[in-house]
């Protein structure tokens, strides 16, 4: 278990640091911000196209071998800009397809990893979600600490160096879960439904499973209006200060690490749907109190609060995944779920530019307050109905 998480927080700490790196790299060549937005959209264009079919090379290889062979080809991949710019080789062209095939192999990446977790940690349902709540903790606090790392390494070494450390990441990665996590040998399991949309079929047929797949694609499509909005808070209703968005920003990262580190403990000691449930709730309600214009200390206490609610939400929703859905299915459903959610969520983004300029602040945090209470009030009934609520032992899958 320690060398899953070392190599997730390794990994996704070199991702954070390149995810700052590679776009101001572009930036520096080419002036444009039109070819650095290309460049992004590039890479999350694989997910789009193979997100769904991938699931299959999953429940074929197994999660950890899926896992490997991701490192194994995003080292040499990502080493390619600095390798190729420092030799004068490097084409606008030729970023795109590197750029394209290291968006192609972390498609499966995040799946292979949460669904490596009870082939480590055992199919009880505690311990899945107390593994799910480390690698949790993990992401926020590398989400949290990677771009202001980055920033500081861009300026002392240069935005080449640092993708070479991004490619080092993946290498310790890789040798982390060659050498120190075991085989159990699960790759090859047959699932009983084998078509390429056998996950989404899955999902639609598990009222429990699809129900909380809705919620968790609107709050996606929520949230990120939220965090969209922040710097935009900051200018409208604090005199456009930059230090307010920038400290509006920490206080949701702060948020979102304390609430892994809650989760951990929290998810043994309660039902872990039950935990889901409240959480939830709470969120809701944080998201209400930023409706009318509140001072920056009280803006700032509604964040941390709805940010940290989202690790004890998200710990036993993935749980459920993990251990509700059948063994051979499992690749393929938790990747349609992430798939659907990384090509629906991103839609919030594009509406709330002009979802703010037309309607304002208020009427945005009325949309998202509005929406997240619908998700939570579809999920807890769910959980609910499934008798969840009320149950210790975790349900029996579906048929």
């Amino acid at each position: 278990m320690l060398a899953l998480l070392a190599a997730e927080t390794i990994s996704r700490l070199g991702s954070q640091m390149s995810g700052l790196a590679l776009p101001w790299f572009v930036l520096l060549e080419t002036g444009s911000a039109t070819l650095m937005g290309v460049v992004f959209a590039v890479e999350l264009l694989p997910l789009a196209i193979f997100g769904i079919p991938s699931g299959q090379i999953i429940a074929k290889l197994g999660p950890r071998r899926t896992m490997l062979i991701a490192d194994f080809a995003r080292a040499p991949l990502i080493a390619l800009v600095p390798g190729l710019h420092a030799l004068g080789l490097l084409t606008f062209p030729l970023l795109l397809l590197i750029v394209t095939l290291h968006g192609t192999f972390s498609v499966t990446y995040f799946t292979s990893q949460r669904l490596l977790l009870p082939e480590v940690a055992g199919e009880d349902e505690r311990s899945v979600a107390q593994g799910n709540a480390l690698i949790e903790g993990a992401t926020n606090l590398t989400s949290f600490l990677g771009p202001a790392l980055a920033g500081v390494l861009i300026a002392l070494i240069g935005a080449t160096n640092v993708l070479w450390l991004d490619a080092g990441s993946f290498a310790l990665s890789f040798l982390l879960v060659a050498t120190l996590v075991p085989s159990r040998g699960t790759a090859a399991a047959e699932a009983p439904d084998r078509g390429v949309w056998a996950g989404v079929r899955y999902v639609v047929a598990d009222r429990l499973v699809g129900r909380s797949a809705l919620s968790s694609m609107v709050y996606g499509f929520a949230l990120r209006i939220l965090f969209a909005s922040l710097p935009v808070l900051a200018f409208v209703r604090f005199d456009q200060n930059p230090l307010v968005a920038g400290s509006l920003t920490a206080v949701w990262g702060a948020g979102a690490v304390t609430g892994s580190l809650v989760a951990y403990p929290l998810v043994t000691r309660v039902q872990p749907m039950r935990l889901g449930a409240v959480a939830c709730i709470v969120l809701a309600v944080a998201l209400w109190l930023l409706v009318p214009e509140l001072p920056i200390v009280a803006a700032g206490i509604a964040l941390f609060v709805a940010s940290g609610a989202i690790p004890l939400m998200n710990a036993p929703y993935l749980t459920l995944l993990s251990t509700r859905v059948p063994g051979p299915l499992r690749g393929p459903v938790l990747q349609s779920i992430i798939t659907i959610n990384n090509v629906a969520g991103p839609l919030g983004y594009v509406v709330a530019g002009p979802l703010f300029d037309g309607l304002g602040l208020h009427a945005a945090y009325w949309l998202v307050a509005v929406l997240a209470t619908l998700a939570s009030a579809n999920f807890v009934t769910a959980v609910s109905a499934a008798g969840m609520l009320r149950r210790v032992a975790a349900p029996e899958a579906a048929s």
